[in-house]
């Protein structure tokens, strides 16, 4: 159960992270590393509730 808050939490954190990323420069390869980033750990959390 921790480890869901854990993945919960580094996503909200990933989306604020690519949120400024995106203010800064909309076509940045940052906000692209983010976004791939994102994705990975919104699946992972998403296989972890379904292993539940």
């Amino acid at each position: 159960m921790v480890y869901l808050q854990e993945l919960e939490d580094k996503i909200e954190a990933l989306r604020i992270k690519m949120y400024e990323a995106y203010n800064e420069n909309p076509t940045g390869r940052e906000v692209l590393q983010i976004s791939q980033t994102l994705d990975k750990v919104i699946n992972q959390l998403e296989q972890k509730k379904r292993d539940q």
